[in-house]
């Protein structure tokens, strides 16, 4: 499962932490380490001693380089978008043949990925 910027900056809000650490949680017994992209996880990385709960989590994701940039300005040609950083994980979920989980599932649908919803 691949973690948008999205479900990062969700741990800011106490009730949708609780959602995604259980879902992170329930992936690790189930011997499923989450993954994201650098500049995924750039986008949501502000201010770290607020952002205690992204910086634990960090921990136990697998984090990937952003990819080719010929591939993923490709996808964004392909499918009309411009976001970059989405892009680049719609392309890694291809690559690792997973879900992207995401607060905007109708954009990574857009980019061609197969999403979940947060």
């Amino acid at each position: 499962m691949i973690l948008d910027a999205g479900v990062f900056i969700a741990l800011d809000n106490p009730s949708k932490r609780r959602v995604v650490l259980a879902l992170v949680r329930q992936m690790h017994a189930d011997g499923v380490i989450p993954a994201t992209n650098d500049a995924a996880l750039a986008q949501a990385w502000r201010e770290p001693a607020r952002q205690v709960p992204l910086a634990m989590l960090v921990k136990s994701v697998n984090v990937y380089p952003f990819g080719d940039p010929r591939v993923i300005g490709q996808r964004c040609a392909r499918t009309g978008t411009s976001d970059v950083v989405d892009a680049s994980l719609a392309v890694l979920a291809d690559q690792l043949d997973v879900k992207v989980l995401t607060t905007d599932a109708a954009d990574m649908h857009r980019l061609g990925a197969n999403a979940a919803e947060l």
